[in-house]
């Protein structure tokens, strides 16, 4: 394909990647498991030095160290996404797929590796399926990102109206408005998509943005238009992730919901779609300063390297978000493995109400997610509950370092208008995006 078709500044393999998203380890809820499980420092050091690799474009190094760590954790969801990445990282689409799906299955709450595992599904002409992918997510997903992706899936007319409103929220920048002009551009509406980009692009560069839209509009493979964005076509040839890595269904995968009995009385969350009125159950004193993970010494800071445009002469251009852009930085491996050594994370949860049947679960949540915003960064649970006056299924949350830690995030709620309580998780399992 030819260059100057490409999205944003001139990006090497890794550039693409390693950034598509700050992957899990970076994205996941805050004290959640982005790591399932206790990860021993010798794999903590593969998975870093994979990163690092990653980030020199050192592929093939990149890869087998990212191998050798989902192999001695072969249950981590983060190792898998990161072996995702060095896949992604080398055009090996088919094999991102499988490490993406992976890493969901032992933690399905990182939207980040949905976009991804969209993107890899586009780069190989099953838009269906990526379309599927970015509905399951949609509502913890960036407008911006999620719109440009479904652009690049083959519904570029959803995209635009999805974009269009996002541009016009307060704030809405270049990037949101590049992305809306290319989605316009890709439905055929050539005079919105040039109206749109030249409230960004100089007089002079609009016509050479215009002809690199015409081609992306008609790509000869399914991959064009990925690869246009990120810089990465797919390799010559693909083995797939070796079957020796393959997830196992041995009990660790994330449980479905099953009957539990329970005991504490449900409190009820405003507004959401019908919920079953229930009495509040006494909410344990607050403390009064919030727990403070002391991790080990830790490496000095490595530089981030990011997808966002470099400062220079360039027009604005579309592109995914900084947080979908961003690289991961190393030190966060680290990180996680001092907490799992100085803070396992608590039973703590935060119930935010609870529903005659489970199939509201899901939609109480997107409800929820969107009116509360912080609560995008922590893992929603569901768990079915039986009392003395029927059948109920509770929503949570789960995330936190200690119990202190929920009952603050509650009581910040509470204060945003939500009703809420803390209590110690009890037959709660993840509520899973739709099927991957």
């Amino acid at each position: 394909m030819n260059s100057s078709l490409r999205i944003g500044t001139a990006l090497g393999a890794i550039a693409m990647v390693a950034a598509l998203s700050a992957c899990s380890m970076r994205t996941a809820p805050k004290g959640a498991a982005n790591f399932s499980g206790k990860v021993d420092t010798q794999n903590i050091g593969l998975a870093t030095r994979a990163q690092m690799a990653l980030t020199a474009n050192q592929l093939p190094e990149a890869i087998s160290l990212a191998e050798r760590a989902v192999a001695g954790s072969p249950n981590d969801a983060g190792f898998r996404a990161l072996l995702g990445n060095t896949y992604f990282a080398a055009g090996r689409f088919g094999s991102a797929e499988t490490a993406y799906r992976d890493s969901l299955t032992l933690l399905s709450n990182q939207p980040q590796v949905v976009l991804k595992l969209a993107l890899v599904s586009v780069a190989q002409g099953k838009h269906a399926q990526a379309i599927n992918f970015l509905e399951a997510a949609k509502s913890v997903l960036d407008p911006s990102d999620y719109g440009l992706a479904l652009a690049l899936a083959g519904q570029p007319q959803q995209a635009a109206a999805v974009l269009q409103e996002a541009a016009q929220q307060v704030g809405a920048d270049a990037r949101v408005r590049q992305n809306l002009a290319l989605a316009l551009a890709l439905t055929g509406d050539w005079t919105g998509a040039r109206s749109i980009a030249a409230q960004d692009v100089p007089g002079d560069q609009l016509d050479a943005r215009i002809a690199q839209w015409m081609q992306m509009a008609k790509p000869a493979r399914a991959s064009d238009q990925v690869a246009a964005l990120t810089g990465v076509s797919p390799s010559a040839g693909d083995p797939g992730q070796p079957l020796r890595l393959a997830l196992k269904d041995d009990g660790t995968r994330l449980a479905r919901l099953a009957p539990v009995a329970e005991q504490a009385p449900i409190e009820v969350a405003a507004a959401e779609p019908a919920p079953v009125a229930a009495e509040p159950v006494a909410q344990a004193p607050v403390m009064a300063a919030a727990d403070t993970l002391a991790p080990e010494a830790l490496p000095a800071p490595i530089a981030v390297a990011s997808l966002t445009p470099k400062a220079r002469n360039a027009a604005p251009r579309p592109s995914l978000s900084p947080r979908a852009a961003a690289l991961t930085d190393v030190r966060t491996l680290y990180r996680r493995a001092a907490m799992d050594r100085a803070a396992p994370q608590s039973r703590a949860v935060v119930q935010l109400g609870a529903y005659a049947t489970r199939a509201r679960i899901g939609n109480a949540w997107k409800v929820n997610a969107a009116r509360f915003g912080a609560l995008r960064g922590y893992t929603p649970l569901a768990a079915r509950f039986d009392g003395e006056r029927g059948t109920v299924y509770r929503l949570s949350v789960q995330g936190f370092a200690s119990a202190r830690q929920a009952i603050q995030m509650c009581s910040s709620l509470k204060r945003a208008g939500a009703s809420c309580f803390v209590r110690n998780a009890a037959g709660d399992a993840p509520v899973r995006y739709a099927s991957l």
